[in-house]
């Protein structure tokens, strides 16, 4: 024994090696990767930050180029002679010659008065309210002002000097666009991608990009993403990238905003070289730690080796597997008696199997796991009785062996049907079928189950008789009842022969609700007491109040329609149209529900419970009842 403890301990210790190496292995990796991502994520938020002074500088640069350039036009001799002409059009001829002159992009002459005297781009403009006015009330406080505008919807940067004659006689407005070309200019400076974009009360609107090529982005929620977090992750084409927002510009009717992005991906390249390098080295070392496992296993004895073989096959279900160890020490010994325990094992699954055929799985569990013992106990169960409609008369018919076949292939499936649902098939009793749910295994939701099983019941049968149809066999129609309710469930008999099984009242009228199918038209009834449990998951139509044989206490009768997720709009307003004729007819008006369930009848001919209750209206119409009646009625079976 110590020398097979040491073997098993040795494999033991093999395993727990590569565990730990595969284990420290992975630490190393997860580590790195969160240490370059924090890296990674810091440097970008640096580099953004750079980038963002970079361009404010730039921009500051251009404020003040743009500013001496207007400064030296607005000086010109020339160009304020041709001013006090007056003449919208040489005035503008010549602020166009002028704006070429620098290469600007935007040239205005704006009065004392704030309207536009000429405007290169916009002839027509002439008289207009100029449109940034706030710009000029500034340049007349310190000399000349600077701003941002969207003109045509275009950013541009604009800068205002006053034309002095020597006071101030107008306004010299001039600007460049920003454009690609600058947002290139600051990419090869910053190694960043820039966006410029604007936000008015409609929409977001790119102007120019470096990334961005698509001309209707989705940027919906940019502004608000950036108000919250300084730095952000937005994706573009599925690919993170890094961002910063900036404000350059903001107005009560619009903003005007740079984006700044470093690509994620393109920052991580690094660390998927090292991964992949790492991943190499950590296959490398697997494979050499494979081949000194494989050496450790070559040495483990032979015998170890016939057991292991030999309890693999037992785990598969081999019970017959016989190992061969005729060694007079201890190893042959354990075979002798792995042998043994293979025959006991082959015997206990043949009785496993038999009991198996002969009553519910779980029931054989239940029973081989504790000693059997007469008796039972009071558990909260739901019962499900279920019938064929006119079987007998069908089976008088019918050959025998092609009457078992059928009754069979019927079994079967149904039986699957209770099993998949959790549900302990009690008995067979000629084409009935006896099941309950809550024991021995206790369910939650034993209601639940047995309703889920009887929908599944009947759509498989409506699926078997199209296959009975053509094979020239009669179809089948099936009653089901299920209740809910405590029960005795145990082992029931005598100390020889005995039945885990289910008796009491809640048994009782569940075989009771089948036979009411018959009565009502129905497929599947419940009672009030399953349906307070299940009325959250299915949608039920309410019956009747009715008495059944061998009780005096009246109970709920319900239609199970199907789950509340596959009830289509018409079932729901059958149901609906029901209940209110069902009101009416429970508070006495008798002609007003004959007529409501007339009308139910119109479009749902087969519906014989609304016919029921039709016949029960006229009937009540012609005689009345006394004040002694209850409007309970008795169901006999």
């Amino acid at each position: 024994m110590c020398r097979f403890g040491f073997r098993r301990f040795r494999n033991r210790l093999l395993f727990y090696f590569i565990g730990l190496f595969a284990f420290t292995l992975t630490g190393v990796f997860v580590v790195v990767e969160q240490v370059f991502k924090q890296n990674t994520e810091a440097n970008i938020r640096s580099e953004l930050v750079v980038t963002e002074r970079v361009f404010s500088q730039l921009l500051k640069e251009r404020s003040t180029q743009l500013t001496q350039w207007a400064i030296t036009l607005a000086s010109d001799f020339a160009f304020k002679k041709v001013m006090m002409t007056g003449d919208p059009a040489t005035i503008s001829s010549a602020l166009f010659n002028l704006s070429k002159r620098i290469g600007a992009d935007a040239a205005l002459l704006v009065s004392i008065d704030y309207k536009l005297v000429a405007d290169v781009a916009h002839p027509g403009a002439n008289g207009q309210l100029f449109f940034a006015a706030p710009m000029i009330k500034q340049a007349e406080e310190y000399g000349a002002a600077s701003t941002l505008a969207l003109i045509d919807q275009q950013p541009y940067q604009l800068v205002t000097v006053p034309v002095l004659a020597p006071d101030p006689v107008a306004w010299l407005c001039i600007g460049f666009k920003i454009d690609q070309a600058l947002l290139m200019k600051l990419k090869q400076l910053t190694q960043m991608e820039i966006s410029i974009l604007s936000e008015t009360p409609a929409r977001i609107i790119l102007h120019a990009s470096t990334l961005i090529s698509q001309p209707n982005p989705e940027l919906n929620g940019i502004w608000q993403k950036s108000a919250a977090e300084e730095n952000f992750f937005w994706f573009y084409n599925k690919k993170p990238y890094l961002s910063r927002l900036i404000v350059l510009h903001k107005q009560t009717d619009f903003s005007i905003a740079a984006l700044i992005q470093r690509s994620w991906d393109d920052a991580l390249a690094n660390f998927y070289r090292l991964r992949w390098l790492l991943a190499g080295i950590a296959l490398s070392s697997m494979a050499i730690i494979l081949l000194v496992g494989a050496w450790v296993a070559r040495t483990v004895s032979k015998p170890m080796q016939i057991l292991v073989k030999g309890v693999r096959a037992i785990g598969l279900g081999d019970y017959k597997y016989k190992v061969n160890l005729s060694a007079r020490d201890e190893t042959g010994e354990l075979g002798r008696a792995f042998n043994e325990m293979s025959g006991q094992l082959a015997e206990k699954e043949k009785i496993r199997n038999l009991l198996g055929k002969v009553v519910s799985p779980v029931i054989v569990k239940e029973l081989m796991s504790r000693e059997i013992t007469l008796g039972g106990e009071t558990r909260e169960i739901t019962a499900l009785f279920s019938d064929l409609a006119g079987f007998t008369t069908i089976a008088e018919n019918m050959q025998p062996q092609a009457l078992v076949a059928l009754l069979n292939d019927y079994l079967t499936q149904m039986g699957k049907q209770i099993i998949t649902n959790n549900g302990v098939i009690d008995k067979f009793i000629g084409d009935a079928i006896v099941a309950f749910w809550g024991a021995p295994v206790m369910e939650q939701n034993h209601a639940v189950l047995a309703l889920k099983s009887a929908l599944a019941m009947q759509r498989v049968l409506a699926g078997l008789r199209t296959q009975w149809k053509k094979q020239g066999l009669p179809g089948l129609l099936m009653r089901i009842g299920v209740n809910t309710g405590l029960a005795v469930v145990g082992n029931i008999g005598s100390i020889d022969r005995m039945d885990y099984t289910m008796m009491g009242d809640a048994v009782n009228l569940a075989a009771r609700l089948e036979g009411a199918n018959k009565f009502y038209g129905t497929g599947i009834l419940l009672s009030e007491y399953t349906y307070a449990q299940v009325k959250d998951v299915f949608l039920c139509r309410e019956l009747d109040r009715v008495r059944v044989q061998g009780k005096r206490q009246p109970v709920g009768v319900f239609q199970l329609m199907d789950e509340h997720s596959r009830i289509n709009s018409a079932t729901k307003a059958h149901c609906e149209e029901f209940a209110a004729a069902l009101r009416e007819f429970r508070q006495g008006r008798w002609l007003q529900a004959e007529q409501l369930f007339t009308s139910i009848l119109l479009e749902h001919q087969d519906d014989t419970v609304s016919q029921v209750y039709l016949v029960r209206s006229q009937q009540l119409q012609l005689n009345p009842p006394d004040a002694r009646c209850d409007g309970i009625y008795d169901l006999q079976k």
